[in-house]
């Protein structure tokens, strides 16, 4: 194909004279990436299990985040976190002795599920838990990104695991964050939860148990309450010195 509009160039004879150059050394500027933005905190959720009958006989409210180590592309490790969709879709059973609660979310490619049974403290006195505890999920690159396996499924499992423990008579109910290390490379992170797997009266939960988390609370507020108190007391102590002593004074210079 002929080229148009092409130019000829005449060779020359051309003298490069040499000339002393410094070569100015380039400056790179590394640039840290930004760290992948945190998923906002895990909405809560509700859900429930009806028996045949179509009685609710469990209920379950919840947020729930997961945090899952995995292999990038370039060897290094990474992990992925992701809540617990409020739409999950909910199944279950429930038996005398036994309950299961079973999350599915993300088209059913991500589920978690929980195994709840009865047992007897050594005061003799019956209470329920958590048994076993399962997840399946699948490296989709959306939220595992980099990974070396896209759309690998896994699943693990925890068993034996005593979890959300409660009177059999009463709810479970747990307002802070609580983490449950399944693997070393999955663990599961609990928040304003409430559950009761046995013995729900029309459809709603019984009085609730408070977990030791929130029963401690906020040690720091006690306190700050009671250095506030002291203060308090002390100003009034020095304010009443402050007085007593003025009115001596005065009494003094009258006597005088």
């Amino acid at each position: 194909v002929p080229i148009s509009n092409a130019t000829t160039v005449n060779p020359s004879n051309t003298t490069i004279n040499p000339s002393n150059t410094t070569v100015v050394p380039t400056t790179t500027i590394m640039t840290t990436p930004k760290p992948p933005t945190p998923p906002p905190k895990p909405p809560k959720g509700h859900y429930n299990v009806k028996n045949a009958k179509g009685q609710v006989c469990l209920l379950a409210d919840m947020g729930l985040q997961f945090k899952v180590n995995y292999t990038k592309t370039d060897k290094r490790k990474n992990t992925a976190v992701f809540n617990l969709p409020k739409t999950a879709n909910c199944t279950g059973s429930c038996g005398t002795d036994h309950s299961n609660l079973t999350l599915m979310f993300y088209g059913d490619t991500f589920s978690v599920s929980f195994e709840f049974v009865k047992a007897v403290k050594g005061t003799g006195a019956s209470h329920f838990h958590v048994s076993t505890l399962e997840i399946s999920y699948t490296e989709v690159p959306v939220l595992f990104p980099g990974t070396a396996n896209p759309n690998a499924r896994r699943r693990v499992s925890k068993n034996p695991v005593s979890m959300f423990s409660g009177d059999l008579d009463k709810s479970y109910k747990c307002n802070a964050n609580v983490t449950t290390t399944v693997t070393k490379d999955v663990a599961i992170i609990t928040s304003q939860m409430q559950l009761q797997p046995f013995g729900i009266k029309s459809g709603k939960f019984a009085s609730p148990e408070e977990c030791s988390e929130d029963s401690s609370g906020d040690k720091s507020v006690p306190v700050i309450i009671g250095v506030v108190i002291a203060a308090v007391v002390v100003l009034v102590f020095v304010a009443y010195i402050v007085i007593n002593k003025r009115k001596q004074g005065s009494n003094y210079r009258t006597l005088n």
